[in-house]
């Protein structure tokens, strides 16, 4: 199975916060943790998110294993096995790894694993306005990037 991943053309984000939203909402998350963030650096908006990292410094740092890679590459975590100890939080050079106070755990973008087992985009992809958030395979995101959005 391919590597599957999640571009986003920087360039095109003008900072609706649409994908923060749509990711709160289909996570269930309260106030707090944002899996994806928008900021401004003005004149710009940057989105933040996992990167899902080849050699995922998140994985690499959880003591009791409750980082792992699913057969798409996708870099997840198993809340029940997590015990809130934010190595994970500390080692995300991206700081896409986030913590749930009210859930305890370790909370992260998991790419809409459950959208993308019935072929549907992620949520932020599908709300995205401008239509810079892509998803799909490695391959196909790389002929993307190089042909540009």
């Amino acid at each position: 199975m391919e590597k599957t991943s999640l571009v986003i053309f920087k360039k095109d984000c003008m900072g609706c916060h649409a994908c923060e939203i749509a990711c709160k909402q289909e996570h269930g998350l309260g106030v707090g943790p944002r899996l994806i963030r928008v900021s401004e650096k003005s004149p710009r908006f940057i989105p933040t998110y996992c990167h899902h990292c080849t050699k995922a410094p998140c994985l690499e740092s959880c003591p009791v294993e409750a980082i792992f890679r699913d057969a798409r590459g996708i870099v997840l975590i198993d809340p029940g096995r997590c015990i809130g100890c934010k190595e994970c939080v500390e080692a995300c050079p991206f700081g896409a790894m986030q913590f749930d106070d009210a859930q305890e755990t370790a909370v992260k973008c998991d790419l809409c694993a459950e959208r993308l087992t019935h072929n549907q985009a992620p949520a932020c992809s599908s709300v995205c306005p401008t239509g810079c958030i892509f998803w799909g395979s490695t391959r196909k995101l790389a002929e993307r990037v190089v042909a540009g959005p």
